[in-house]
């Protein structure tokens, strides 16, 4: 992150440069040195990633799509610091995996399999996991 914000600096990206300014005063929020674990600047990141995700619909709701524009391409510079989204496939595949792991038999078993999909560290959108651990539980 300190190589891209130096880059950004000497190629006057200013939005670029925002936004990593932005995503290291979050990791510094959490602690002023900045000696995480990678897994906790991810878990980081995602959350703001997340934040971006949210707004974007809530300004599309209100149409305004040059502040659309702009979230979504702050969202694309942080999404280039997160691991790959795995694929709805893939997340059916793990939730299936979960569904078998803890035993779940009824949709009352829903949260296990949640807890057990987000505690493998994929980097998977937990609204995406819900809806199909339902869709397996409820059928």
């Amino acid at each position: 992150m300190n190589n891209d914000l130096t880059n950004a600096m000497k190629a006057k990206d200013t939005f670029r440069l925002d936004v990593i300014r932005m995503m290291k005063s979050k990791v510094l929020n959490v602690n002023a040195r900045g000696d995480l674990p990678d897994a906790e600047i991810l878990k980081i990141l995602q959350k703001y990633a997340k934040s971006l995700k949210d707004a974007i619909e809530e300004t599309k709701k209100v149409n305004r799509p040059e502040a659309v524009e702009k979230l979504e391409k702050e969202l694309k510079i942080v999404g280039g610091y997160l691991p790959k989204m795995l694929s709805e496939a893939d997340v059916r595949d793990v939730v299936a995996k979960a569904i078998v792991e803890v035993g779940a038999t009824s949709a009352k078993d829903a949260g296990k399999v949640m807890k057990a999909v987000m505690g493998k560290g994929f980097n998977v959108d937990g609204s995406i996991v819900s809806k199909i651990v339902s869709e397996f539980l409820n059928k």
